[in-house]
């Protein structure tokens, strides 16, 4: 009775690490589509980049493509025209601490692309009052793209 009762707590001993290792394992989702290898990404250059001010007239979701998750997108009223501008994957546009409402004046610093048939600004920064959003490195590297290759 003793002897069994020792193997019982050593297995016990042996067998709680690996159940607390195994939960430990976790399944990444990816980036819904919105990262570097995707044909969205692709379509960003810093070498067009320009500046573009106005006012949001609409703060909307966005899929860019069917193989993208959804997406945040405003259209920003400039002075010549209206421009449809996409900020990023909603999962990290929404988990940012920034106000942005209709009415707003704003500065949008971004790449112009066509892309699905649908002319786009890919932001890389917005400004509004004394804040900014930065959503793009100097490369040009989306920040939700935290895994890069060394």
């Amino acid at each position: 009775m003793k002897k069994s009762l020792q193997v019982i707590i050593a297995l016990i001993v042996v067998w709680t690490p690996m159940q607390n290792q195994a939960q430990m394992t976790i399944k990444f989702r990816g980036s819904d589509g919105w990262g570097l290898a995707s044909r969205y990404e692709q379509m960003y250059t810093n070498f067009s980049l320009q500046t573009y001010y106005g006012t949001v007239t609409k703060i909307d979701t966005v899929i860019p493509s069917s193989d993208m998750g959804s997406g945040i997108s405003v259209i920003l009223k400039t002075a010549n025209s209206e421009e449809l501008v996409h900020l990023g994957p909603s999962w990290f546009i929404l988990h940012q601490d920034m106000n942005l409402s209709n009415g707003n004046k704003i500065e949008v610093k971004g790449a112009k692309v066509s892309f699905n048939g649908k002319t786009v600004i890919m932001a890389a920064e917005v400004e509004s009052k004394d804040r900014i959003l930065y959503l793009r490195d100097e490369d040009g590297i989306p920040y939700w793209c935290a895994w890069r290759k060394k």
